[in-house]
């Protein structure tokens, strides 16, 4: 018959390369397929991927966090090498400190610098908007050649008096940059006397504000005035304080009491977060004065 050729033709042109055509389909379905799960397995690695590099953003930045707080509060306190009035008992920090009242205004005392837990809605010197509780820190930091003109001084080199009174502790007050007084300052400590306030201020939408950890710093000299905030890490979620109680420690005075941080970091944009991808880590704050009792009293034991 004359059709024949072409059934023969035909069948011919339905199979492809020695495959048959539903056997091309089905190749094709299955490596669409295979790149299917590729691309989605893929995906789900770059998804991981973001997360963990969230994660290390996190963790660094409240590492960096607690870096800077270790280093603040290794300061607050008199340096050891001070030499403390004859027959003055040991006094680990302040009882209490304001942070609105002049450093200037407190009268001649041997306990200066230490940590304290303050309620911003109790200032009347802070920004009323701010009204979280906030860590207050005093730093005492020796001078070296030169000194900030406010400087904390012992009263005994701030006493005009031919024959000098006893040492009876520190006070603030100017210092001239004289070279006369350098002796006396060195032999009995002198300073600089700084104010540190740092607290959470929530994200708010409509002020384009993100949820920060900030800190102010008052203005040496200049009542209570403070500086405008600066942000320390941003995303911070919730920022809780407390003050630790030690075993086998005595009652210790407000400002030498450990303060324990707890802060829960979130995205860096600020932006809202689910609870999965917040971390929330913990740390003990020791004044340099508890340190100090704490390894000499392990020593006596020992």
């Amino acid at each position: 018959m004359v059709t024949c050729p072409m059934v023969k033709s035909a069948g011919k042109y339905a199979r492809c390369g020695g495959v048959s055509l539903v056997e091309c389909l089905v190749a094709s379905a299955l490596a669409l397929s295979l790149l299917t799960g590729i691309v989605m397995v893929a995906a789900e690695l770059i998804a991981t991927t973001q997360v963990m590099e969230r994660r290390s953003d996190q963790v660094t930045r409240a590492g960096q966090l607690f870096t800077f707080l270790e280093r603040m509060v290794a300061t607050a306190g008199l340096p050891s090498q001070w030499p403390q009035p004859a027959g003055a008992s040991l006094q680990l920090g302040a009882t209490s400190a304001d942070p609105c009242t002049p450093p200037s205004v407190r009268d001649v005392s041997t306990t200066w610098g230490g940590i304290w837990i303050v309620d911003l809605a109790a200032l009347d010197c802070v920004d009323p908007n701010d009204s979280s509780q906030a860590l207050y820190i005093e730093r005492v930091e020796t001078c070296g050649d030169v000194c900030p003109q406010q400087a904390l001084l012992p009263a005994v080199c701030t006493k005009q008096q031919e024959a000098l009174p006893s040492h009876s502790g520190w006070v603030v007050g100017e210092w001239g940059g004289g070279v006369a007084d350098r002796e006396c300052l060195e032999q009995f400590g002198w300073g600089s006397l700084s104010q540190i306030l740092i607290y959470h201020r929530r994200r708010v939408a409509t002020r384009d504000r993100s949820s920060d950890l900030v800190m102010r710093q008052a203005f040496p000299g200049k009542g209570d005035q403070w500086s405008t905030p600066e942000a320390l890490i941003q995303g911070v979620v919730t920022w809780e304080l407390g003050y630790a109680q030690l075993a086998d420690v005595q009652a210790l005075a407000e400002g030498a009491r450990p303060a324990v941080v707890t802060v829960t970091v979130g995205a860096a944009s600020g932006t809202t977060a689910a609870l999965e991808e917040l971390i929330q880590l913990r740390r003990t704050l020791i004044a340099p004065s508890l340190k100090r009792a704490l390894l000499a009293r392990n020593k006596a034991g020992s």
